[in-house]
């Protein structure tokens, strides 16, 4: 199993949070809000998109940061 980071992307329809992983960076299983993850880590952070929250939204993030609605 490898190493990976989370960064916590809120759901752009209703706010939930969403645990993103990424394999950039620094891989050392560190957890980070959306705002203040390393630039490194963000690079990778879609690599699951689009996430679906329990509300049904599917969405990913986008440019500035911002979780966007697909």
């Amino acid at each position: 199993m490898g190493l990976y980071d989370t960064v916590v992307v809120p759901c752009p329809e209703c706010g939930a949070p969403y645990h993103a992983q990424s394999k950039s960076g620094e891989c050392i299983l560190e957890t980070y809000s959306l705002e203040d993850a390393p630039d490194a880590m963000m690079a990778n952070v879609n690599r699951h998109a689009p996430f679906t929250c329990d509300c049904g939204i599917r969405f990913a993030v986008g440019p500035g940061r911002k979780s966007t609605k697909i």
